[in-house]
């Protein structure tokens, strides 16, 4: 399939994933992530290997990997200390001076990532990305307790600015590569369905089963959409305009991980992420129908145990956002000189 099919494709299934978004907001990004969501981090995982993570040190792979572990490790334990079989042998976690370190640090860890990612894909030696990475740990420690930092690096970065800013940079970026306008229109149209969603009237309240809306609940992401209202002092009051509005926050939350992951599953033929042996791919096959397994045992149980996969695919993903901004401004630079 050529270049200019796939962004008309594209632009298709950005349409379909608004119009699920707006009609079935919470059951979409539910199903969106439990069934999408694994298959997209094994394949991109694996292509970034690939890859090699678009860095120019493979000491990337084994950085973000310990700070993707140490993110993991507060949700993952406290979910265990919950959890009936391992409860008993977890009961001083909860107020424990690690577990309490770790959710402090938690935004922190992000914030580390995001530099390393940008040093690594920018210097070739080690000792370079090192002392970055130093600096801003140092830096972070000063800084982690602020409000806005909190918010941004905790709970915006890893989730839509990963799921909506950085897809809206690789597929610009892309676009002026190939010169393709049927790509710029899918730029423009991704921005356009952030304004359509922030507008919508819901003049028909969407229906949301007492199950689905349990699940909702108890996920990780209930978190995100309250740091959304409080970080846009949204009122939280049981009126029926705050009922709109908390809906629109969750058809964009939604919107943007289902394209998210249908605009990679879409690019098969561009980046050739599926060209893999028939060993890996029988790995990754066996391992996502685990994980929807999981998800459909228990929600909950499949966030915990996904939740360092899901955590590494965005940390290993950050040199390639940097390759992709850097691409962007180097095609704009040499269009202003030609």
């Amino acid at each position: 399939m050529k270049s200019t099919q796939i962004d008309w494709l594209n632009i298709g299934l950005m349409l379909l994933s608004l119009i699920l978004a707006l009609k079935i907001p919470f059951e979409l990004f539910l199903f969106s992530y439990a069934v999408l969501g694994p298959l997209h981090y094994l394949t991109e995982i694996n292509w970034l290997k690939e890859k090699n993570y678009f860095s120019k040190s493979n000491k990337v792979f084994w950085v973000m990997l310990t700070l993707a572990i140490l993110e993991a490790a507060n949700p993952v334990i406290n979910a265990l200390a919950e959890w009936s079989l391992t409860a008993p042998y977890l009961t001083s976690w909860p107020n424990s001076t690690v577990n309490l370190l770790l959710y402090e640090w938690s935004p922190n860890f992000i914030f580390i990532g995001l530099f390393a990612g940008i040093s690594f894909a920018v210097f070739k030696k080690n000792w370079i990305s090192y002392v970055v990475i130093v600096v801003v740990t140092v830096l972070g420690y000063f800084i982690m307790k602020q409000d806005l930092f909190k918010v941004w690096m905790g709970a915006f970065l890893p989730t839509l600015i990963h799921v909506y800013i950085f897809t809206g940079l690789f597929m610009l970026y892309g676009a002026l590569k190939t010169k393709s306008t049927p790509g710029i229109i899918s730029v423009v149209a991704l921005i356009a369905c952030a304004f359509l969603i922030a507008n919508y009237n819901f003049t028909k309240l969407p229906e949301v089963s007492k199950e689905t809306f349990m699940i909702w609940d108890k996920s990780t992401f209930q978190g995100l959409t309250d740091a959304f209202t409080e970080f846009f002092h949204i009122e939280k009051e049981r009126t029926l305009e705050s009922t709109r509005t908390i809906l629109r926050i969750q058809a964009f939350i939604a919107f943007a991980y289902t394209y998210h992951y249908l605009n990679w599953f879409s690019k098969t033929s561009i980046i050739k992420w599926h060209q893999v042996s028939k060993k890996e791919l029988a790995l990754i096959g066996g391992f996502w129908a685990f994980s929807v397994g999981l998800y459909y045992y228990d929600y909950h149980v499949g966030l915990t145990v996904l939740f360092l996969l899901s955590f590494f695919h965005v940390f290993l993903e950050f040199p390639l956002n940097v390759q992709s901004i850097k691409g962007i401004v180097q095609s704009i630079s040499i269009k202003g000189k030609s």
